[in-house]
Formats: C-alpha cells, structure tokens, sequence
C-alpha cells in the first residue's frame, strides 16, 4: 500500500508549488520558467497516476515505475521546502531577535549562489520526471482513471458494546440461536460457559454480538455485561483492567495483576455476568487460562462470548458448540447495499444504476463489510460512469493479500480523496487499536 502514497504526495506538492510564498519568492528570484516546467511534468504524470496506482498490484514493472515516481517527488518536495524557507525567512516582519538569527545561520546569504544552487536541483529533478513521463508512455496508462472526491470518512475500527446498525442484515438466526443458548445456559454449575463466533474478517462477527448484547432477553437475564475489545496484543494487565472499567468499578493506582485481579473478583462476586472478548488473535493457552482464573464469580450461568477470525483460537478457549459464521445470502447482501448506495432516492429511477450496482454485489461474495464499503462511497454518486469504475476495476482481479486485505476494501481505499488516502497510511504505521 505504501506506493499509494504516490498520489497523495503529487497533491501535496502541488499545494507547495501553488502557494502564493512559493510562486512570489520564484517570480522575484528569476525562477519563474523553472516552476512553470516542474508543474508542467508534474501534470502529465499526474493525469494518470490513479490507473497506475491500480494496475501496480497486477505489474511489478508499475510498481517499480511508482517506487521511482516516489523518490523523486521527495526530492521536489524538498527543492519546494527550500524555497519556502528562504521566502520566509527573508521576510523582514519575522527578523527580528532569534528568529533573525536563524535566517542568517539558514539562509543563502549569497543570492548567486542561491540560485545556482537551486537552479541545479530543480534541473535535476525536472529531468528524472521527464524520464519518468517519456517511459510511462509504454504502460498505455489512462487519465483520469479515477474520481477522488468523496463526502465521508471512516474511522479506525475499535470496538464497543453500542449497536451501530440500524439493521443487521441476515443475521436473525444466528441472533435467535445464540441467544437461546445464553438464556439455556442459566442452570449451568460451571463458573462459565464460553461460546465462539469465528469467521474471516468482514462478515459482521461484531456486528452480530452487539445485537446479542443489547437484546432485552439478555439484558434482564445478566445482572452485569461487560464488553472489552481485545485485538492482537493480549495483554493480561490491560485486559483485567478494561474488564473492570466496563463493568463500572476503578482500577485506581493498581499496577500490579494480582490486585487488579482481586478488585475483579469483588466486582465479579455473586454476580451473573455476561462477558464480551471482541476480536481475540491469542493463540497462547497459557495465557488465556490466566485471565480465566480471575474470572469466577461464586455462581453459575454466567457466559462469554468470544469472536475471532481463527478457528484454533475459537477451539482453544469455547466450551460450547462453535458458531461459524457464513456469508451473506444474495437477497441479504443486496438488501444491505441498496440500503446504503441508494438511501432516500427511488431505485425505479435508476435502472443502469440498479444493474451495475447487482454486479458489483455479486463481486462482494456475501461479505458485509466489502457491501457496507463500496454502498456507502457509492451512495453519493449520481453518474453511471463512476458506478462502472468500480464493477469494471482490475482490483477485483487480485486476491486478497497476506493480510487478509480482500478487492473490495482495495477499492473502497482507492476510492478515497488523496488527502484520506495519505492519513490512512499514516495510521497504518500504528498498531491495530493504538491510543494515544
């Protein structure tokens, strides 16, 4: 993904080379045709970047091409941040006491110099563009492949207890049996029964247990729900105390686990409890069985429920039937997307609309969060050529990744306006439900 940067990295520089600092402090110091070239070479391999940015994931001569595309708009962003320094720090109204300083530890004293010095790098970098533009000719790239404008965003996922659909598409029985089992669980002389929900990433595994959750059967049956989202770092500490938060007590100034763990069992003691473990990578047993010692309240019927991607994980720690969660029938997948694609206008009016949209769910193979994704970017476009693009991309010709990254999320990223698209790289430097 990190070649993706590409595109957002030609609009950054844009914005540089179009500011009233650069363009003024160019004109005055006799840089005018030098800047007028780089924007010139900059735009024939802008026009196309989006189509290469797709088509890199089938052709490693692409990537290759990008990955030098990349270097060498680094350099020109860093011809674009001299100029700007030195046109700001030649301003007069900021000389003043250290910051005068600064300018004269900086800045090019000597205007000769000054511009021979820049005169070479801008020539430097306009000539490895001007290779870069002549040898895209032999990719057939085309421009303006790609639509960026986009009205929503979406957040880094981190789970809580709190339903976020409306609806839950095909998922009633699956609800229905798991909440039987829950209630059914209520004689029950162990200190808990454990159930898993297990299914590769995207099919709604949380999105089931928070209709679970909030159902008023369950919600009269325990006397306290507690929902923690554990990601991949299963870390004892963090888990006991995110345990004892949600169920309303304080951890204080405790920083060791086994007062932590004893605060727990306070919590915990004589009550029935129902306890959410969201989204568990841990496959170590020894570690898993350590926070299920302090999990015991004095009673029985008490239930966790465990959702995960791994079915080992899911084996490892339930102590009921797994439920294993399927894809979306085709009826429930294209309920969920004419929901979110068309929203409040009248699909009769749309019939191209309609069948392009029927291929792309087809696409989707049943799985939810690739339906919710491409609906919801579709639902604010109106022009059948933007619905193509996405039926007709070449992503859906790549299999999903190392990373479990299937084509419709590809897509849905590629999608983004390229100032999105640069801030989920950046967080993709993060680890999975990082706080700051």
């Amino acid at each position: 993904m990190a070649d993706a940067l590409v595109s957002s990295l030609l609009d950054l520089i844009f914005g540089n080379l179009n500011s009233a600092l650069v363009q003024e402090f160019g004109q005055a110091r006799g840089f005018k045709k030098e800047l007028q070239k780089l924007e010139s070479t900059l735009s024939t391999i802008h026009a196309v970047i989006h189509d290469a940015e797709e088509k890199q994931t089938k052709s490693n001569a692409v990537k290759n091409w990008l990955a030098k595309l990349k270097d060498v708009a680094y350099d020109a962003d860093d011809v674009l941040d001299d100029f700007a320094t030195e046109a700001l720090l030649q301003r007069p109204e900021i000389c003043g006491g250290a910051i005068k300083r600064v300018r004269n530890f900086f800045s090019y004293r000597n205007p000769i110099l000054f511009r021979f010095k820049m005169a070479r790098n801008i020539k430097n970098v306009v000539e490895r563009l001007d290779e870069i533009a002549a040898e895209k000719a032999k990719f057939h790239f085309r421009e303006g492949v790609m639509e960026t404008e986009r009205v929503s965003d979406a957040e880094r996922r981190h789970t809580s207890s709190f339903v976020t659909e409306p609806r839950v598409y095909g998922r009633d029985d699956d609800k229905e049996k798991i909440v039987q089992l829950l209630l059914a669980n209520v004689n029950s002389q162990d200190d808990f029964s454990i159930y898993a929900i297990f299914g590769m990433g995207g099919l709604g595994k949380t999105t089931l247990t928070q209709a679970v959750y909030n159902d008023e059967r369950v919600m009269e049956h325990f006397e306290l729900k507690i929902w923690v989202c554990v990601s991949e770092e299963f870390n004892i500490k963090r888990l006991t105390r995110a345990i004892i938060e949600s169920a309303g007590g304080m951890v204080g100034d405790l920083s060791e686990l086994d007062p932590m763990q004893c605060r727990l069992r306070d919590i915990l003691n004589g009550k029935r409890f129902l306890l959410v473990l969201d989204d568990v990578w841990n496959e170590n047993q020894d570690e898993w069985d350590k926070l299920k010692s302090a999990l015991k309240s004095g009673v029985g019927g008490n239930s966790i429920i465990v959702t995960t991607r791994i079915e080992k994980i899911a084996r490892m720690m339930a102590t009921l039937p797994l439920h294993q969660l399927e894809l979306l029938s085709k009826d429930d997948s294209w309920s969920l997307f004419k929901r979110l694609a068309f929203d409040s206008r009248e699909t009769e009016h749309h019939p191209n609309l309609i069948m392009i949209g029927e291929d792309i769910v087809k696409k989707c193979g049943g799985v939810p969060l690739a339906i919710k994704a491409l609906g919801g970017m579709l639902r604010f476009k109106d022009k059948e050529i933007d619905w193509l693009a996405i039926k007709e991309s070449e992503m859906w010709d790549v299999p999903a990744d190392e990373n479990g990254i299937i084509p419709s999320l590809r897509l849905s990223y590629k999608h983004l306006p390229s100032h999105l698209r640069q801030c989920f790289v950046v967080c993709s430097i993060f680890p999975k439900d990082y706080e700051t």
